[in-house]
């Protein structure tokens, strides 16, 4: 047996919790392990968002520290990097572990999430983790011992694939791979041919029934400075919530979802049908004032995503891609295909 050595993701807020870092990153090197994440790219934008995946695919396991604040939010999803970090490596099947702070509350107000907006998203997050395997902690030194104990325990039962020095491998396991690389994609196909031939339940909502999507939005309002100009500053977070019908949203995600899209651009698409459907009724409700960031809530997100792949409409591929199943290319031309229009009754009149 090889001497393997296996890459963790560590994902997390970053100026909150770098004494905890540090913790973990000492455990980590204590076993061998070579840790990755935040130090690699500090500032995370919309830009390095393919980068960190990558980084993500290429580690053998993820664990994800919580403490009391969200983190950066992406512009495109409303979800903090962390949060789409976390949902990425589940997605791909990523062995992964949350380790959340127990006692939230207690933890000093320059170190915790200020806006009320930002502690929903928070709470509903730290429910997202407690869905998967979970571990609780007070103290950096507790993290530390936790993350040792827990990540020991999880390379025992499931073993990743780790990093073995290349001149370590022999030569004939080569062929060893390609032929399971093969049979992989050959189970792959299979899986997708049975979920098309599968059948959505008649209970399921569906077409004109309605669904609610819940969403947030900030106002900015007028200011003069002392030169006379006018400018825009925040002014406040809202919810907000949308009624309107699945086919009305699947209509709009469908043409986005004919080659896989990535779960960012299906965010970014909703949050954009959430404008274009709420944008005068909003500007009614807050005259004299601008709106900006609509985001649609993760949970809700979450919903749709269900939803979708229950009808059979999309199915989710590796890397948490949409695109659309054979039925729902089908539903998609019933709904938008242009119809031809009706025959006429009136006789056809030369022109001259």
């Amino acid at each position: 047996m090889h001497d393997k050595r296996y890459q963790i993701f560590i994902s997390s807020t970053y100026d909150d919790l770098k004494v905890e870092r540090s913790e973990v990153m000492q455990a980590l090197l204590e076993l061998d392990c070579m840790p990755g994440g935040m130090e690699l790219f500090p500032s995370a934008n919309e830009e390095q968002w393919n980068w960190i995946r990558k980084v993500i695919d290429e580690s053998d396991y993820y664990l994800v520290i919580v403490a009391n604040r969200y983190g950066s939010v992406s512009d495109q999803t409303g979800m903090s990097y962390t949060e789409m970090e976390y949902r990425y490596a589940a997605d791909i099947g990523k062995p992964t572990i949350a380790f959340l702070h127990e006692d939230p509350t207690g933890i000093e107000a320059k170190r915790s999430e200020q806006s009320q907006t930002g502690k929903r998203k928070l709470a509903q997050f730290r429910k997202l983790c407690e869905t998967r395997l979970v571990k609780y902690w007070n103290s950096p030194v507790d993290l530390g011992a936790k993350v040792s104990r827990s990540l020991t325990q999880l390379i025992k039962h499931e073993p990743a694939i780790g990093w073995v020095r290349a001149d370590k491998i022999p030569e004939d396991q080569s062929a060893v791979i390609l032929r399971l690389r093969d049979e992989i994609s050959g189970l792959k196909s299979k899986l997708k041919e049975s979920s098309a031939r599968s059948r959505a339940p008649d209970n399921l909502a569906c077409g004109t029934d309605q669904v609610e999507i819940d969403f947030s939005y900030q106002t900015k309002k007028a200011k003069t400075g002392k030169n006379g100009q006018a400018y825009w500053v925040n002014d406040d977070e809202h919810d907000g919530s949308l009624r309107t019908t699945w086919d009305d949203l699947f209509s709009c995600l469908a043409p986005d979802l004919i080659n896989p899209a990535s779960e960012y651009r299906i965010v970014s698409c909703i949050n954009n049908f959430i404008e274009g459907r709420t944008h005068f009724k909003m500007q009614e409700m807050h005259p004299d004032k601008k709106i900006e960031t609509i985001r649609i809530y993760s949970n809700v997100l979450d919903q749709i995503k269900v939803q979708l792949r229950a009808l059979g409409l999309i199915e989710i591929e590796y890397g948490n891609d949409w695109v659309l199943t054979e039925h729902g290319d089908q539903h998609m031309i019933e709904l938008l295909a242009q119809k031809k229009a009706e025959p006429s009754c009136e006789p056809v009149r030369p022109t001259t």
